[in-house]
């Protein structure tokens, strides 16, 4: 039967080899990501420029004393209000159907672009209103107007 084996002698990588490996690494992802990282450079460099980077390495070295003054400061009385209404109006956004809510919003700018091109200084008379219903465009916005206010003025 054959010994075990005690010692295990493990190769060893120069570090010359480990540095030029690493270092091929870094260069083919420097060329690959060149865009990126002109980009970031750009953003970086804008802000230095006005001052923000100085202000954020301050916030990040003294992180504790400045989330204590922000902390002081949201306690105020003045801003509790302001805080729930934060929380609710989270609330209520998730509660928002956002793919209906885009159709009307699309419809509602439509509208809003039709209105600004009028002049607004005709009169509109009882008749110009009934023949206006014959219209297909706004007898349907009539109908859609007309079926909202049903739907919100229906008790549940």
């Amino acid at each position: 039967m054959a010994n075990p084996i005690t010692k295990i002698k493990r190769k060893e990588v120069p570090k010359e080899v480990v540095y030029e490996q690493n270092l091929r690494v870094v260069s083919e992802a420097l060329s690959e990501n060149k865009d990126a990282i002109l980009k970031g450079i750009d953003l970086l460099a804008t802000i230095n420029r006005n001052g923000t980077l100085d202000m954020m390495n301050a916030f990040v070295k003294h992180k504790e004393d400045a989330l204590e003054n922000v902390m002081q400061e949201l306690n105020k009385p003045q801003y509790s209000e302001t805080l729930e209404n934060l929380s609710k109006l989270f609330m209520y956004l998730g509660q928002l159907e956002m793919d209906e809510l885009q159709y009307f919003t699309e419809k509602l700018n439509r509208g809003m672009e039709e209105a600004k091109q009028s002049d607004g200084t005709g009169k509109t008379s009882y008749m110009s209103l009934i023949k206006a219903l014959k219209d297909p465009e706004i007898n349907r916005s009539v109908t859609m107007l007309l079926k909202f206010l049903r739907g919100m003025g229906r008790e549940y």
